[in-house]
């Protein structure tokens, strides 16, 4: 919610995969906008050869891409609770915008936009989906692991919060976008 393209987890992604091809886009605060801007993108891509990786809010953006292969860290299937307290708030970004936007105001159609996303974006979910999720085990912001055990049956705990540092991007999310990037490896086993 609060942050950008070139927020931590990209720049270290960027340094740990330099032959890939790592898109992060500034997502529009707007969900519907956010949503349209992630899809208008990886519908250029080819599906097999590509992996969404969505943290907080990022992860309810990705958990709606049906059919691709996704990773989603610490999803935040219901930021619009979180938001709600915090109307008429102005909040910083916590890293720098391509757009120079250094911070966003939370309104009460923001709350409402999120909240009409939120009841329905479970809708396509399928358990046999091409998704895992990682879940901080001292994540004190939200916590979408039974929301998201309903859905799906992919998971893996580490240990830290809310934010992945360094340690938790090299040592937990590193290894399982090379896990998921083997060649011909296209289906989870259990």
């Amino acid at each position: 919610m609060s942050s950008s393209g070139n927020s931590n987890t990209a720049r270290k992604l960027r340094e740990l995969l330099p032959e890939d091809n790592i898109i992060t886009p500034d997502l529009p605060v707007e969900p519907e906008k956010a949503l349209t801007l992630i899809r208008s993108i990886i519908d250029e891509l080819q599906k097999e050869e590509t992996l969404v990786v969505g943290t907080s809010m990022g992860a309810m953006y990705a958990q709606q891409l049906n059919g691709h292969h996704r990773i989603l860290v610490n999803p935040a299937f219901h930021v619009s609770e979180l938001l709600r307290k915090n109307e008429v708030k102005t909040f910083p970004f916590f890293s720098q915008r391509q757009d120079g936007a250094t911070e966003f105001l939370v309104t009460a159609e923001l709350c409402e936009q999120l909240e009409e996303m939120e009841s329905h974006q479970f809708k396509n979910a399928n358990s046999n989906d091409e998704v895992i999720a990682l879940f901080g085990n001292q994540d004190t912001t939200c916590d979408g692991f039974e929301e998201y055990m309903q859905h799906y049956q992919h998971y893996h705990c580490f240990d830290g919060g809310h934010r992945m540092n360094d340690q938790v991007i090299t040592e937990t999310l590193l290894p399982l976008i090379k896990w998921k990037k083997r060649p011909g490896f296209h289906k989870y086993t259990t």
